[in-house]
């Protein structure tokens, strides 16, 4: 159990580690050719494309659960009928989809073009989305089954290659004047080859030989993935809309110009987000399959002992990240854009970690079946960003903007905490205590260092940053080492640490 996790977690880590390295070196390059306003239009319709997302019904963790579920009790044929009553429905999406882009893209477009200028590279770009969504859909079902599979190396192994290849061809051929339809070109192909790739995959024995056989379509079952899915599907509107929509805000009232100011810091602090749900996925199947053995006690402890890491860990980015991300961003992309993050910062680093408190609780009350109260919260939660961003962004604009995103966590996360500790028969005050307060100590240290060196380093070129960094990790790994491991753990560690050494 624990050598998979292990594999399929650090896989993950690897992915988000190899995309925020291409996020570093590309996001000036996408700036610099699309222009302001081409890249605020690429970062709403990624926001819309977002939305879209929601029309699976809440299907992917449903595929996932059912296919890890089917896998362990090697029910071949229940496995075929939900791969392909799934794969129907998502390509009746993914064509819907295409009509609605195509349509837009055909007969509307210019009301995306800036004023005076041509709209037939917008035409295209519309065209092209529409495509990208047509193959995802039905991609999005092959890829729950690797998840559901615990494959996760193996559909990452292939994300990883996929987007190093893309962002090689950008950086070689984006112009000013390509830029814009070549960015949507070869995203959609890289897409386009990696859920071929994902469903060719499963087509092989050593995987069931899972294939598209109409034969095996049951309404009964999709009715069951729907049923299962639509408390995800729920939260999904809800949590697509929350974090979708204040790039749509912004830009639908103050323009698309103004969106990279905003967008670029966030999507920096999203990489935060992206380690939580990445340290986290391969834990549902876990959770689903102990909870079939009613291993109740096992449950716990791996929830409590991986919460502890898990919240030390995002608690260490959001401290770098709230200390040296102005430093970086002005160096990174000028001064202008570091000035406008100054307070945004702060709130959208707020934002990302306040659910991460209780990192799990989405994959543990999924797995459970009783994830219904995100589907009842969450649409509140959205409803009061929505509302406040529309409220906030007239006076205060970005920065109350991202402001009005901090409010519902500071209302509901303690509610699912409550609410998940019920589930696990453990006490909120013991949670707090053996899972989160440990990690303000390490955390604490690793601010002391950075505040402490800049006395030395002024955090003004790449080299201090990273020097400040280096250090700063350092001291957290130390705190991390004698503060939030116990000893057992710490024994564990370390003789797998001197196996590791002993085979080099």
């Amino acid at each position: 159990m624990i050598r998979t996790l292990l594999v399929n977690t650090g896989s993950n880590v690897l992915v988000m580690i190899v995309k925020l390295i291409i996020t570093f070196i590309m996001t000036p390059v996408f700036v610099h050719n699309l222009g302001k306003y081409d890249y605020g239009l690429w970062e709403m319709i990624g926001a819309v494309i977002g939305y879209m997302g929601i029309l699976d019904l809440g299907l992917r963790p449903a595929i996932s659960r059912y296919a890890a579920k089917h896998h362990a009790e090697q029910d071949s044929q229940a496995l075929q009928s939900v791969y392909m009553s799934a794969f129907a429905f998502m390509m009746m999406v993914g064509l819907l989809l295409f009509a609605f882009f195509f349509c837009w893209g055909v007969w509307f477009s210019g009301a995306i073009a800036p004023e005076g200028e041509t709209y037939q590279k917008y035409t295209l770009f519309l065209i092209i989305i529409g495509a990208h969504l047509l193959i995802s859909f039905p991609g999005y079902v092959a890829e729950s089954y690797l998840e559901g599979f615990q494959k996760y190396y193996l559909k990452n192994n292939i994300t990883i290659i996929n987007s190093i290849v893309g962002s090689t061809l950008l950086y070689l051929f984006i112009t000013p004047e390509n830029g814009l339809v070549l960015l949507a070109g070869i995203n959609a192909i890289g897409i386009s080859i990696k859920y071929l790739l994902f469903m060719w995959l499963i087509s092989r024995p050593a995987f069931g030989a899972i294939r598209v056989r109409w034969r095996s379509f049951s309404w009964l079952r999709l009715k069951e993935l729907i049923v299962f899915g639509f408390k995800s599907f729920i939260q999904g509107i809800a949590t697509r809309v929350e974090n979708a929509t204040d790039v749509l805000v912004i830009g639908l009232i103050m323009g698309p110009a103004v969106v990279p100011f905003y967008s670029i810091p966030a999507n920096l602090t999203q990489y935060i987000r992206n380690l939580g749900w990445t340290l986290t996925h391969a834990f549902m199947p876990l959770f689903s399959g102990l909870s079939a053995k009613a291993e109740n006690d096992t449950i716990r402890q791996v929830f409590v002992v991986s919460s502890r890491y898990v919240v030390s860990i995002l608690l260490a980015m959001a401290t770098g990240a709230l200390l040296l991300g102005v430093p970086f961003i002005s160096i990174w992309l000028g001064p202008e854009f570091g000035e406008k993050a100054q307070w945004l910062i702060v709130f959208l680093v707020l934002f990302t970690v306040l659910p991460f408190i209780n990192p799990f609780a989405s994959r543990y009350l999924t797995a459970i079946n009783k994830h219904g109260i995100f589907a009842r919260l969450t649409p509140i939660s959205a409803i009061i960003n929505i509302g406040l961003s529309l409220v906030l962004v007239h006076p205060f604009g970005l920065e109350g903007v991202a402001f009005a995103s901090v409010v519902p966590g500071l209302i509901f996360v303690p509610l699912y905490l409550r609410y998940t500790c019920k589930h696990l028969e453990l006490p909120v005050r013991k949670y707090l205590r053996v899972s989160v307060l440990p990690a303000f100590a390490p955390a604490g240290l690793m601010a002391l260092v950075l505040l402490g060196m800049d006395e030395y380093l002024v955090y003004d070129s790449y080299v201090d940053i990273v020097a400040g960094a280096l250090l700063s990790s350092i001291a957290w790994l130390v705190a991390f080492w004698l503060l939030v491991l116990n000893r057992e753990e710490r024994t564990y560690l370390g003789v797998r640490i001197a196996r590791i050494a002993g085979r080099k």
